[in-house]
């Protein structure tokens, strides 16, 4: 469990700095807006950006189960039986993500050749989010199985 907490960790610090530099980005092309001063590439960093904030931020929303969930009728459900099911739909959410992780690395393979138009990156490394958000979020859905199951609480991973 230390390696989970430590990738916890690391993904929350990422999410941090990537949602932070988004914001100066976007302050930058905003202020560049009214001032003779333009930055060409702010709008691509700034897309870029938010991608990689959002697979950094969408595994630490499922470590800490707190995705948006409708549970009208879950809630008149027995206590067992809720949690069986909310195992349930972790089950299936890390069967779909575990059984995507391979396209998601053949579609960023195709982006080995390809660069992006002002920043000159390798697209291979922003298809790349694709890969990483797949197989934190396999991760954590299997751990939420184990910990829905066994220890009934609701803060998420790091018990």
């Amino acid at each position: 469990m230390l390696a989970v907490k430590i990738m916890s960790r690391i993904l929350k610090l990422l999410t941090i700095l990537s949602f932070s530099a988004l914001i100066v980005v976007v302050l930058m092309q905003v202020t560049g807006r009214y001032t003779p001063v333009t930055f060409v590439w702010t709008e691509e960093l700034s897309r870029f950006l938010f991608i990689f904030s959002i697979a950094f931020a969408a595994p630490v929303a499922m470590e800490k189960r707190e995705y948006v969930r409708v549970d009208l009728l879950i809630s008149i459900l027995p206590e067992k039986i809720r949690r069986y099911y909310d195992a349930l739909i972790y089950l299936v959410l890390g069967i779909f993500s575990a059984s995507m992780i391979n396209y998601a690395y053949q579609f960023s393979l195709a982006g080995q050749n390809q660069s992006s138009a002002t920043l000159t990156v390798k697209m291979f490394y922003i298809y790349s989010s694709m890969t990483i958000i797949f197989i934190f979020l396999a991760l954590y859905s299997f751990l939420n199985i184990y910990h829905v199951i066994k220890q009934n609480s609701e803060k998420g991973v790091e018990q």
